[in-house]
């Protein structure tokens, strides 16, 4: 091994160290009662809370209360008898029948199920993805996933979701479809798959999906009624604009992802940052479609896809970035299993990107990211060039 090499291989030890130190503080103190304001019986329910309390408000006919900022933290201090932090409900009505099914049973054991279940089916889609047991270890357990699991998050059940579907699209259509159509479970991660689908000619996918999205919408009408849908048409979008609005740096706002707060970091007014978000959404979805419709290597072109994805929406966070480490993984296999510290370093920085933000008020994932897209569209050339 030459002395570069290891020189390498120590920083990027040293990195994951110190990042493994600054996650288990985050978690642990989250355990603490006086820190986990979500909490019930000192677990870190974190975001899981707000859909276990949405599921179980939808169950009593409270929509009032569930798409009201004030109303919903009020209900979940009363409910947890202690102060919660300001909450929101924000997502559609396609995620409350499955927080209705958990808020049947105590919060703690929801949230414990919640995780367990969602590592085993993120190595189960990956599998059926036809990834190894390589890729699977590192795209799962990556620090963007350990942020996920922190905060009762489901951004990397998502992210495999979308990754998946878009790896099997050409041999299992059908059960790929299945997949994408389960990614508007949180729709701001997958704008840009229908692009792919379409220029890819995957046409069965494209039928499986669609006829996914709508059970996802029928359910809630068929267990709740209309009056969801209503509430959430009438109140979500203000609440959604209030939170991307928001003048850059709150709490929040420090392990974001879009190009629209980056901007924000820097400076820029909402309107210039809402411009350059939508060219940049835009210029996205044209190469993704462009990437599908030519040559290439599948992978490399599911990998690529994932990340001109985070460039679409102006809300998303590091717990979104599952996909994103799971593409990582992947280019790295492709090339042979020859990975480098640039490789290891794009790996990492989901879970540095808070500590960095924090300290330079500038929010640079989107530059973090764009690297990432330029060595998976160099990977995709030298494949096929």
């Amino acid at each position: 091994m030459s002395i570069a090499r290891a020189a390498q291989g120590l920083v990027f030890t040293l990195l994951l160290l110190l990042l493994l130190l600054f996650c288990g503080h985050i978690e642990a103190a989250k355990f603490l009662p006086r820190t986990a304001p979500d909490g019930v019986l000192g677990l870190p329910t974190g975001d899981f809370s707000n859909l276990w309390s949405a599921g179980k408000l939808v169950r009593h006919g409270h929509l009032a209360t569930l798409y009201d900022v004030n109303g919903f933290t009020a209900w979940k201090t009363a409910a947890f008898g202690h102060p919660a932090v300001r909450n929101d409900w924000i997502y559609p009505p396609l995620v409350l029948p499955l927080g209705a099914l958990f808020s049947y049973i105590p919060l703690s054991l929801g949230f414990v199920l919640w995780s367990f279940a969602s590592l085993a089916m993120m190595v189960w889609l990956l599998r059926q993805a036809g990834l190894g047991w390589g890729v699977v270890a590192l795209g799962v357990f990556c620090p963007a996933e350990w942020l996920s699991l922190i905060y009762g998050q489901i951004g990397g059940l998502i992210g495999c979701l979308g990754f998946a579907g878009l790896v099997l699209a050409e041999r299992r259509p059908w059960l790929a479809g299945v997949f994408l159509g389960l990614v508007t479970l949180k729709p701001q991660t997958g704008f840009l798959l229908p692009f792919a689908v379409l220029a890819g000619r995957y046409f069965r996918t494209l039928l499986a999906a669609a006829s996914c999205v709508l059970v996802l919408v029928a359910l809630p009408l068929l267990w709740f009624g209309a009056a969801p849908w209503a509430a959430f048409l009438h109140d979500a979008p203000g609440t959604v604009s209030h939170l991307v609005e928001a003048k850059f740096g709150q709490g929040y706002q420090l392990t974001g992802t879009s190009v629209f707060w980056m901007l924000r970091s820097f400076g820029a007014g909402v309107s210039l940052a809402y411009a350059v978000q939508l060219v940049t959404a835009a210029l996205s979805a044209a190469a993704v479609y462009r990437v599908w419709r030519g040559a290439g290597d599948h992978l490399t072109k599911a990998a690529l896809t994932m990340f001109l994805g985070l460039y679409v929406a102006p809300y998303g966070f590091s717990v979104d970035l599952v996909g994103y480490s799971v593409a990582l993984v992947v280019l790295v296999q492709r090339r042979n299993w020859r990975v480098n510290l640039l490789d290891g370093l794009l790996w990492l920085w989901p879970g540095y990107a808070a500590l960095v933000t924090g300290m330079t008020g500038l929010l640079l994932t989107p530059l973090v990211v764009g690297v990432a897209i330029a060595l998976a569209g160099r990977q995709l050339r030298g494949a096929h060039g």
